[in-house]
């Protein structure tokens, strides 16, 4: 049975303790600062008995990041594993080990940690520090690095670039950390759900207020005519093959042959285990144009492998798109976007040619329709209809204020100058 008792801490101040047996050990957690803190904590510790039919466990912060890691590896996506993970080890090994040592186990954290967590976060002070094992590790490449000049094979080249990783950013935007609270929340009832705490603390915590961005960056057809005038043979079959069929990056750089049906004229989008990677949203089947034939037809006489559609000069899954698409963009003088924008371009121009929403989530594989709706916005003609309905007051306030030409007849235009200051 649990209790909840006032206490005077060694400074003098008074706090509110949950007092709970385990066994034959009895333990303590303080509650809050009032009475209605503790009885709150106290209802919810009530609720994990019944449920569980055992107190909760005295779980670390580092074990139970952990099992979750493990739980994510079985349910989630491998991306969203990382970047799950992630937000917690920086969490737990870039906050909490360097500004509250003392907090070890899970049940110790509190809200006033995750808003601390946020506003460090937004200031830019939290960031990597490096263990003891990446130091030693990194002095032993720079020797090896030292020793041999030469370049060695291709996997010596990618243990070596290690040195060039990229770790935690310290400046992030408001819109990042939203995130990664709500990764921590989804933690925290992950937790709960396994009888490891009893408390989400980053339930209350608020978020930034980001405003939601409604308007598209897409290419207009301009745009898109000097971006392929600037590509070279290559880059143009694959920019193409992204905007005629609303690939996201990562589809593009996993397509394989065996994913190309000429003969059907579709493409499958499918997981690929080969290369540990899995399409953000369910497979799908996209539709092969006559232009995007003529496309792939090039492309395969002119194949770097029998495997990857797209793949760098070596053969393997290329990772600089981005980089390739920002240097077009600058050859031809338009301006910097990004390979997303060519996806959002296929989806508005779809609907500015009178293609519904409905196919067009259908196309680019939208599990929700509401996703859909962005591209709404690029057809206005109905909103240029319900505008124009206020030209008769427009016009009516026009002719009344114009002077009657004498004789009778219509109203004469009297011109407007800057002596007279009629401006």
């Amino acid at each position: 049975m649990a209790t909840i008792r006032e206490r005077k801490l060694p400074s003098g101040r008074k706090a509110w303790f949950l007092d709970y047996r385990q066994g034959r050990e009895r333990l303590r957690i303080r509650a809050g600062d009032s009475r209605q803190e503790a009885q709150a904590m106290l209802r919810q510790f009530n609720e994990q008995l019944g449920l569980h039919g055992t107190p909760p466990e005295s779980m670390s912060v580092n074990e139970a990041i952990e099992r979750y890691d493990r739980f994510l590896a079985q349910n989630r996506r491998l991306r969203t594993r990382r970047r799950y993970t992630r937000v917690l080890k920086t969490f737990s090994n870039c906050f909490l080990a360097i500004y509250y040592p003392d907090v070890v186990l899970l049940r110790e954290i509190r809200p006033t940690h995750i808003a601390e967590y946020k506003t460090l976060r937004a200031d830019g002070e939290i960031s990597d520090r490096p263990t003891n094992v990446d130091r030693t590790r990194e002095q032993e490449l720079r020797l090896e690095i030292a020793r041999n000049h030469e370049e060695g094979k291709r996997t010596d080249r990618s243990r070596v670039g290690w040195l060039g990783r990229h770790g935690i950013k310290s400046a992030v935007s408001q819109q990042t950390i939203n995130y990664e609270l709500r990764a921590i929340t989804t933690f925290f009832r992950w937790a709960i759900k396994q009888n490891f705490a009893f408390l989400d603390p980053a339930k209350i915590v608020e978020r930034f207020r980001v405003p939601k961005r409604s308007i598209t960056k897409f290419m207009t057809s301009e745009e898109l005519g000097k971006f392929f005038l600037a590509c070279d043979d290559v880059e143009r079959r694959l920019f193409m093959t992204i905007l005629l069929t609303g690939m996201r990056k990562g589809e593009a750089e996993h397509l394989c042959w065996s994913d190309v049906k000429i003969e059907l004229s579709v493409i499958f989008i499918q997981g690929k285990p080969e290369f540990e990677w899995q399409p953000k949203t369910d497979e799908r089947i996209i539709p092969i144009s006559p232009v995007l034939h003529d496309v792939l037809i090039e492309q395969w006489q002119k194949r770097r492998g029998d495997k990857l559609v797209f793949p760098n000069e070596a053969g393997n899954v290329d990772t600089h798109i981005l980089e390739r698409m920002k240097r077009v963009c600058r050859a031809a003088g338009i301006r910097q976007t990004t390979v997303h924008s060519l996806r959002h371009s296929f989806g508005a121009h779809l609907r500015m040619a009178g293609v519904s929403l409905a196919d067009i989530a259908d196309l680019m594989g939208h599990r929700d329709l509401a996703t859909t709706q962005i591209y709404a916005k690029v057809v206005q003609e109905h909103l240029r209809v319900a505008a124009g309905k206020l030209a008769p007051l427009i016009e009516a306030t026009s002719r009344a204020a114009l002077p009657a030409k004498s004789g009778g007849g219509q109203p004469q235009l009297v011109p407007r100058t800057r002596a007279g200051l009629n401006l």
